[in-house]
């Protein structure tokens, strides 16, 4: 008998944390061992079956992860406790499928050491099809060097960074070299890709990307109609990283199979 994959997920309050309790309670091949919230969160102690809109699941809501053994952590958190998560899977020797965004430049460092003893996969965005434009830009760029690029995010009104990380990443695919700049809350550039951030409504996230060419421009979107299709694939990436050795993954890797 195959033994199911046992998970923890962090940022289990939010709304793709109780996302993923539904896709792993559902999911027969999975087993939910742990779902971590803040110390002060409302949510603390609460059945996570019940905090997910479902039936219970007998798995309490906890700020800590003592004593518990994980295959895997999937973790939809937030900046200020991601250190600790990241500290605890190296301890643990859990792998580690991180989307937390508006990290700083020593957290994604501190990522990069942690890929040296567990498999990580950190992405900004665990849409397949958002990896897919990530590649085609690429090659757009490759072969239209002198191109202009600008990027539009809308997200809803709950997101608390900006510009968001898919955004960044997608200018980084364009300009992987460029050094985020902020002229005010809503106006970016990352080396030469404008980037405007909007916030409004209940929208899981719209990316507009544009190419000015001299004679053409090439206009590409991905809008986000479920925030569903990231617990999606950050399940689906959890299920490909058990069991690798020690490095840093990326979507693309998943894409092949």
């Amino acid at each position: 008998m195959v033994e199911k994959l046992k998970i923890i997920v962090a940022g289990a309050s939010g709304r793709l944390g109780k996302q993923l309790i539904r896709l792993i309670a559902e999911d027969k091949d999975c087993e939910l061992l742990a779902g971590l919230v803040s110390e002060n969160s409302a949510s603390l102690g609460q059945d996570l079956g019940e905090l997910a809109g479902m039936a219970p699941l007998n798995v309490l809501a906890s700020y800590t992860t003592d004593g518990t053994e994980a295959d895997v952590m999937i973790d939809f958190s937030q900046a200020p406790g991601f250190d600790e998560l990241v500290d605890f899977c190296v301890v643990s020797e859990t792998a580690l499928v991180s989307g937390t965004t508006g990290l700083s430049q020593t957290q994604y460092d501190r990522i990069a050491h942690a890929s040296k003893f567990i498999p990580v996969m950190w992405t900004s965005n665990f849409s397949i099809n958002v990896q897919m434009l990530k590649n085609m830009l690429q090659v757009i760029k490759q072969f239209n060097p002198s191109a202009h690029f600008s990027i539009k995010e809308t997200h809803h009104i709950h997101k608390k960074d900006a510009p968001s990380g898919t955004a960044i990443s997608l200018a980084q695919a364009v300009d992987s070299a460029g050094k985020i700049q902020k002229f005010s809350d809503t106006q970016f550039q990352l080396g030469d890709v404008k980037i405007e951030a909007v916030r409004k409504g209940e929208i899981p996230g719209i990316h507009e990307v544009t190419c000015e060419l001299d004679s053409e421009t090439i206009t590409l979107e991905h809008s986000a109609h479920d925030p569903g299709v990231f617990a999606q694939g950050a399940l689906q990436a959890a299920k490909w990283l058990n069991g690798k050795g020690s490095g840093f993954y990326d979507l693309n890797q998943v894409l092949m199979g």
